[in-house]
């Protein structure tokens, strides 16, 4: 759960190099710690901008205040420890040092868990689940991609494919317009949800209860093996290991080109 520190970097990536509001994005991102005990006037100061330009700032970040940017970054922060954790050592959580461990054996556990995750995604995956799935996205009058924003930057290369191919595609980072987006499909319509070890839905449920009330075909892609809302879709494909590491991340991006592949091969473009 990431999605402050991605939405800053995403901005400042994407912004003018001497722009004021990335600028202040840069020095928000460089003190974050210090953002949970500090007000919205503390950090105009500390970006020597006005407090207007802060929430101008929050906004084109897609928040709706400073407090719900604020809120975000103490998530953000409460996980990021554990998250980096998990993605080295898969379902352990040692505490360092570890013993017996020098670093170049941690750096060669890392590999065998992406491997060990790759080929029981390898071995997980129906071929002709796939195909179904890429039939159901030609037949489809728009795909929806939903997700939080790692998966979404994955999803993005699949929707250029299918955009290129004459796909209407969505793959709104901001909660909000992912609502909006999921409210007004239709019938013939897809959405695809995508989430590591499920922290999409735990830490946004009003969001997984409205892709559930959707009348669009629901596909899933994760490591998890009960998630809420399940028999709400018409498919869910299992990734990873059941250990719900942040490795399954190699094994979604996986998926995701073995679909852009098997679309462009079946309907691509003589």
């Amino acid at each position: 759960m990431r999605s402050a520190f991605y939405a800053l970097i995403n901005f400042i990536n994407t912004s003018k190099v001497d722009d004021v509001y990335s600028n202040a994005a840069k020095m928000i991102l460089e003190n974050i710690n210090k953002i949970p005990e500090y007000n919205i006037m503390d950090v105009a100061e500390m970006c020597f901008v006005s407090t207007a330009t802060i929430s101008r700032l929050c906004r084109k970040l897609n928040y709706e205040s400073f407090s719900d940017f604020k809120m975000d970054v103490k998530m953000n922060l409460r996980y990021f420890n554990h998250d980096s954790m998990r993605m080295q050592f898969d379902h352990q959580l040692p505490v360092f040092p570890v013993e017996g461990k020098t670093a170049k054996d941690l750096f060669i556990d890392h590999f065998e868990n992406i491997v060990q995750n790759l080929r029981s995604t390898y071995e997980m995956i129906e071929f002709e689940g796939l195909e179904k799935l890429v039939d159901l996205i030609y037949q489809s009058n728009e795909i929806c991609f939903a997700g939080n924003f790692f998966t979404q930057s994955v999803s993005m290369q699949l929707q250029i494919e299918l955009s290129y191919l004459g796909k209407k595609c969505t793959g709104m980072y901001p909660l909000q317009s992912q609502k909006e987006v999921v409210r007004n499909l239709k019938e013939n319509d897809l959405i695809i949800v995508s989430s590591i070890a499920g922290g999409y839905w735990q830490d946004h449920p009003d969001m997984l209860r409205e892709i559930a009330k959707s009348k669009a075909h629901k596909i899933c892609v994760t490591q998890v093996e009960n998630m809420p809302y399940q028999d709400q879709f018409d498919m869910i494909i299992q990734v990873g290991t059941d250990h719900l590491s942040l490795i399954g991340k190699f094994s979604i991006t996986y998926i995701f080109e073995l679909l852009e592949a098997l679309y462009h091969i079946k309907y691509g473009r003589v």
